[in-house]
């Protein structure tokens, strides 16, 4: 099994329709938010459990936001399952054994790349692992000596993979918590704009064993159906029933997010609220004037249109 993470609705039915337009509309310059490309907005569908909304930022990893957005588009998730769910660490997502996974093309890491200050909106405030954290297109990053990369805090999508940097297959996971010290050594391809509460209600499940996977894909078929189903039984909870992409959907009905600008007034005035709490009185002791980059996410929220 690949060691792929290392420690550790009408909407739906009308997917398979030709995809639509899908440059996003003309917003005014000084409006606090921007739409996102209907292109970079993927759907996991997991039933009466709710829908994971995931922007991608291809900029960032371009061959793997590529790769993960062809999987969605021919159904390599669907069915699947969150197959590995470790509390406090991560949720991981795909097909979960090497036999499903020996004609998948391996993925080239693109944990970091080279970028201009321009765009990249800093938090202010020191970090433990960067020289400078701060945001690009409301996904956070650090920025040091002319390398940018993506940051492990909740609700980032990063592609796992086995233990050469360049095995990655599109297998995904969402770290949790934050486990920064995944920076720059696994491909963050994107992050969860909505439905991070989905993600936290996963059943906590563990991959298969060894001696369970040579069950499965032994040569006793009553004792690898019998595995098969017991395995079936620990993930139901945790079942894909579908993955899309909402540039496929049509125009008129599918889900439209928009995120928060930074720079922006309005997260301006948003980080302001979350490191001064010296007008706070009910505080014997004021907290220090420091913000960590994974405790603030940038705010989604989605565009709700009035007829």
């Amino acid at each position: 099994m690949l060691k792929r993470l290392i420690p550790a609705l009408a909407l739906i039915a009308a997917c398979q329709s030709a995809p639509a337009e899908t440059a996003p509309e003309a917003v005014p310059e000084e409006y606090s938010w921007r739409p996102v490309d209907p292109e970079n907005l993927l759907l996991f569908d997991l039933g009466q459990n709710g829908i994971i909304f995931i922007e991608l930022l291809p900029e960032a990893a371009p061959v793997n936001t590529a790769a993960l957005r062809e999987a969605v588009r021919t159904g390599y998730f669907d069915g699947e399952y969150f197959y590995r769910v470790v509390e406090t660490h991560v949720a991981q997502a795909g097909r979960e054994f090497d036999e499903h996974l020996k004609d998948v093309p391996r993925l080239p890491l693109e944990a970091e790349r080279e970028a201009s200050t321009i765009g990249f909106d800093p938090l202010g405030g020191e970090d433990l692992y960067a020289a400078q954290v701060g945001h690009r297109k409301g996904f956070p990053v650090a920025n040091q000596r002319g390398g940018e990369w993506l940051l492990n805090c909740p609700g980032a999508v990063g592609m796992a993979r086995d233990e050469g940097p360049d095995t990655a297959v599109t297998e995904i996971y969402i770290p949790l918590l934050p486990r920064r010290y995944l920076d720059r050594n696994y491909t963050i391809v994107g992050r969860v704009i909505s439905g991070m509460d989905t993600v936290n209600r996963l059943a906590r499940v563990e991959p298969s064993t060894e001696a369970e996977t040579d069950i499965l894909f032994g040569d006793d078929p009553v004792a690898a159906d019998e595995a098969a189903e017991a395995r079936t039984g620990k993930l139901a909870p945790n079942r894909i029933i579908a993955a899309h992409v909402a540039a496929d959907m049509p125009a008129d009905g599918r889900p439209a997010f928009e995120v928060m600008k930074t720079p922006s007034p309005e997260w301006t005035a948003l980080k302001e609220s979350k490191i001064d709490y010296s007008s706070v009185t009910a505080f014997p002791q004021t907290p220090p004037k420091v913000l960590d980059i994974c405790t603030l996410p940038v705010p989604a929220r989605p565009i709700i249109e009035h007829n």
